[in-house]
């Protein structure tokens, strides 16, 4: 069994919103339900500047925690939905 992760920059992708706002809005969001945003930080070396930086990497149900914030639009939502259903789908076939 495959199991997903959603990375914060993704969901500014599939949002359209900036990294930093997702970042944001997402370890709120966490914090509210009683999770720790620490626990999902990853850092990455950016191959274009060298530089040091970190993301979110969100299993399905802390994903969703982080977009359950009132600011995203319902369309921004069912964009992250949409690749959650479309890995479903795939696991389904793979199985």
């Amino acid at each position: 069994m495959t199991k997903h992760f959603m990375t914060s920059e993704e969901i500014g992708s599939l949002t359209q919103t900036a990294h930093e706002f997702v970042l944001d809005r997402a370890s709120e969001q966490l914090l509210k339900a009683g999770i720790n945003p620490n626990d999902y930080w990853s850092e990455y070396t950016d191959l274009i500047t060298g530089e040091l930086k970190k993301r979110l990497h969100l299993p399905r149900r802390e994903c969703l925690l982080a977009i359950g914030d009132p600011w995203y639009s319902d369309k921004a939502m069912s964009e992250v939905l949409a690749v959650w259903n479309t890995w479903d789908l795939e696991q389904e076939f793979d199985e």
